[in-house]
């Protein structure tokens, strides 16, 4: 169950449905992005851990990410080649990440995880 701030819990829990939703399509559109929201609605709304709300991101991005996956592959949208020299490298980044969220103090955390939203996002707009 989710551990939520103090508050007026149905509040929080109908806004955590309605941002799981949004997250869910945004994920589906445009095949990421999904786990950005998460991340921020995880960090405000529940007493969680920060790292512990990046580690329960990537679980909830599980079915999104098959869902969506599900639905680009019978649209004929899914280059499965494009796995061929990333797959590895990017198992090796997933382990290399996650190792490394526990050792960096969570102010560079932070800091890493806002300038890469903030990067994306001017890269998106250019």
């Amino acid at each position: 169950m989710l551990n939520l701030k103090d508050g007026n819990k149905l509040i929080k829990i109908l806004l955590f449905c309605a941002l799981s939703f949004v997250g869910g399509a945004i994920n589906g559109f445009v095949g990421t992005g999904g786990g950005i929201l998460y991340v921020f609605m995880l960090n405000l709304l529940t007493k969680n851990d920060k790292r512990d709300n990046f580690s329960t991101t990537l679980l909830a991005i599980i079915p999104l990410s098959i869902v969506g996956l599900f639905a680009y592959y019978k649209a004929g949208s899914v280059d499965f080649s494009a796995l061929n020299d990333s797959l590895i490298p990017g198992i090796l980044g997933g382990f290399l990440g996650a190792f490394l969220t526990d050792k960096l103090n969570l102010k560079w955390l932070n800091i890493l995880f806002g300038g890469l939203i903030i990067y994306s996002g001017i890269k998106m707009i250019l």
